[in-house]
């Protein structure tokens, strides 16, 4: 079994992209590793609003029992959780604007069962988490 020789390339030059900025030797100190997170956390906001609409949809159509809607919005909380780690660690990436953050967890709120203190606080504290990131973000 060989191995793939990278010497003398860049690995965004094997996918036939040319990297537009690089400002330093780090993992994410260029265009292409900013433009790459930018879209993996998108698609974790995608999934939050296909999630919430798709909760939203079975609950009007007399669908969503509180299993059903558990299981629609089980990725809800671990995505926004992944956007502010990534967001916190790596300085970058996709975040919504504060009102979707807020809307996310109204919607979220009125859906799902949470049933004890700790559990509201987590899903308080997790929301709250995302709406300050997203106003710095948005701010600047």
């Amino acid at each position: 079994m060989s191995r793939l020789d990278l010497s003398g390339h860049g690995v965004s030059d094997l996918r036939g992209v040319r990297i537009v900025g690089s400002w330093g030797p780090g993992i994410f100190d260029n265009d292409a590793a900013r433009d790459h997170l930018f879209e993996v956390t998108r698609a974790l906001a995608e999934e939050i609003d296909e999630a919430l609409a798709d909760a939203v949809s079975l609950k009007l159509a007399g669908k969503g029992s509180d299993v059903v809607l558990a299981e629609t919005l089980e990725t809800v909380l671990p995505n926004i959780e992944i956007i502010c780690v990534l967001h916190e660690s790596l300085g970058g990436g996709f975040l919504p604007k504060p009102e979707s953050a807020d809307d996310w967890q109204t919607q979220f709120e009125q859906l799902a069962a949470i049933g004890s203190a700790d559990c509201r606080e987590v899903v308080r504290s997790t929301f709250e988490r995302l709406r300050q990131l997203a106003q710095q973000c948005w701010e600047e």
